[in-house]
């Protein structure tokens, strides 16, 4: 009867194994953009890849553009434009695909954060990408003539208030926003009295008066506080782009001026808007294997404490 019993144990836990490691090895189903801006006016698509279910092979996807609500970055709706077409694909036969979803050829509302996603008949539910999503920048030669650039801070976001008893506004606690190419500061604004309703403030770069690298393509722009804390964004530069700010969480400690750590902002959502769904664990398949794994180790022992 024992080696019976073992017998078969060492064959559920063979099986159990095989289940963890084979589903361990199939990455989650997943969608994201192959860069982290896109340019209307310059470029024609954004290239996406991403992986489904094996059980998709072969089977048609629409890729489209979202977007996801600021208060509440679970709420995802369809990106509304005009000109904003989803693309066909197929799913190759590991799970895997591309697509290249049409962008509109202009945005009225002016520069704005999208996220891709699929959707098909051998899904469940739609699958969207769940980091930062994608800066849509506007190519703006009337705003920005030659080398210069725009950037424009998000009034709404500025605007939003503290969930703590304190209240205070993002703008407020902020107090300025200054923006460095490469380390030389380029151009400073206030942000301490921004109302939600406002037309959003504007960071020029590349003016005369500002140093060269303010308009050198590529240069890495990155964001400081009135007290000289990093901000967690960091683009680089597009001569001719007007764009668009909305997120002024801060980087970790360590980051920024010498000696300025960035601490907490206030509590105002931007966090969980800043990729707050990656820090969910989905345990899946393998996680199933791995418990299967530990209840039969359990099981094991119990029955060798009964024996001794």
């Amino acid at each position: 009867m024992m080696r019976t019993v073992t017998l078969f144990s060492v064959a559920l836990l063979t099986v159990a194994l095989g289940l963890a490691s084979a589903a361990a090895q199939a990455p989650a189903q997943s969608v994201r953009a192959t860069s982290p801006v896109s340019v209307v006016g310059r470029d024609l698509a954004l290239s996406v890849v991403g992986n489904v279910a094996p059980a998709c092979a072969g089977q048609k996807l629409d890729a489209g553009l979202f977007v996801r609500d600021r208060a509440d970055p679970k709420v995802i709706t369809p990106f509304e434009s005009p000109a904003a077409t989803p693309a066909s694909t197929a799913v190759n036969s590991d799970g895997t695909f591309t697509a290249s979803i049409p962008l509109p050829r202009e945005l009225p509302d002016g520069p704005t954060r999208v996220w891709p996603g699929v959707q098909g008949d051998c899904l469940e539910a739609p699958i969207i990408d769940d980091s930062l999503g994608v800066e849509l920048a506007i190519l703006d030669p009337v705003r920005n003539p030659g080398s210069t650039s725009t950037i424009l801070l998000s009034s709404a976001a500025l605007a939003s208030v503290s969930n703590g008893p304190d209240k205070v506004p993002l703008g407020a606690f902020l107090g300025s926003v200054d923006v460095r190419a490469d380390g030389e500061s380029c151009a400073t604004i206030m942000t301490d009295s921004v109302s939600a309703g406002s037309a959003p403030l504007a960071l020029r770069l590349g003016e005369a008066d500002q140093p060269a690298v303010c308009s050198k393509p590529g240069a890495h722009l990155t964001f400081l506080n009135k007290r000289g804390q990093q901000l967690f964004v960091e683009v680089d530069l597009i001569p001719g782009a007007t764009r668009l700010l909305d997120n002024f969480a801060a980087a970790p400690p360590g980051t920024g001026a010498p000696g300025h750590d960035a601490p907490a902002p206030p509590d105002t959502g931007q966090e969980a808007a800043a990729g707050g769904q990656r820090e969910q664990t989905d345990w899946g398949p393998a996680g199933a294997g791995l418990i299967a794994v530990a209840a039969l180790l359990g099981a094991l022992g119990f029955m060798t404490r009964r024996r001794a």
